[in-house]
């Protein structure tokens, strides 16, 4: 099974843009914007690795390497 960070990796190549909510508290595509269709996928992948700060988001970024592609 592919590694979430991989599936982040592959939706910044795609070239989304992948931010922080403040208002909803985690990790979300700027295309939620207009497009709900990953939401679930995002919540989810937020949820898991307990992204609901901007803290915890840049931490996750550098993690797993999620810069611009």
């Amino acid at each position: 099974m592919t590694e979430d960070y991989e599936i982040l990796r592959e939706l910044k190549r795609e070239g989304e843009e992948i931010i922080f909510s403040e208002e909803k508290k985690r990790m979300m595509l700027l295309s939620e914007g207009w497009d709900s269709s990953r939401t679930g996928m995002m919540e989810d992948i937020s949820k898991k690795y307990g992204i609901d700060s901007r803290q915890k988001f840049q931490e996750f970024k550098e993690k797993y390497n999620l810069t611009d592609y």
